[in-house]
């Protein structure tokens, strides 16, 4: 089996235990490794104000000291504007086309996968895996989207680490009802 690479991003204002927790159960549920906590500097769908990365930074650091599970990239940050996209392919030009990617998303992201930038090409890059989230509703989804997720989704989590990308799997994590 091959070692998996999982990047959650996020705004992370704050970092808290509705990201913490789920990550680590995700990480032993499918034998992921490492994940790379991918901050983003101002996401585009943010209305409200954030606080400032370099605090966000320090709180990520502070929450994560113990585990040896997290590391930090600064990648979406050194830009004001990232796309998912954008950053996928950076990675694999990093990392190669061969080994298995996964970016970890909330249900709640999939109502409007539809609006991220080439949100139909994240599959060629990299792995999705879904956390559960209470404020889901699939009947605000698209069938577009809907019809995409099934064509994808496995159950077989092993088939993450055999396939570098495409594919979706719905973590059966518990859902966390903490939320910033």
């Amino acid at each position: 089996m091959s070692s998996l690479y999982g990047i959650l991003g996020g705004t992370f204002d704050p970092i808290h235990y509705g990201h913490i927790i789920p990550a680590k159960l995700l990480a032993k549920e499918i034998t992921l490794k490492n994940i790379i906590l991918l901050p983003n500097y101002i996401p585009l769908y943010r209305k409200e104000s954030i606080t400032c990365i370099k605090k966000r930074l320090q709180m990520i650091k502070i929450a994560i000291k113990e585990e040896s599970l997290f590391e930090i990239s600064t990648l979406e940050i050194k830009q004001k504007i990232f796309y998912t996209i954008d950053t996928l392919k950076y990675i694999r030009k990093k990392i190669g086309y061969n080994k298995p990617l996964c970016f970890i998303i909330g249900e709640d992201n999939l109502i409007f996968i539809n609006q991220w930038k080439n949100w139909n090409t994240l599959l060629h890059f990299c792995h999705l895996l879904i956390f559960r989230r209470n404020i889901y509703n699939k009947n605000k989804m698209k069938p577009i989207i809907k019809k995409w997720i099934k064509k994808n989704t496995i159950k077989n989590y092993h088939l993450l680490h055999q396939y570098s990308s495409g594919l979706i799997f719905f973590s059966n994590t518990p859902y966390i009802n903490i939320s910033s």
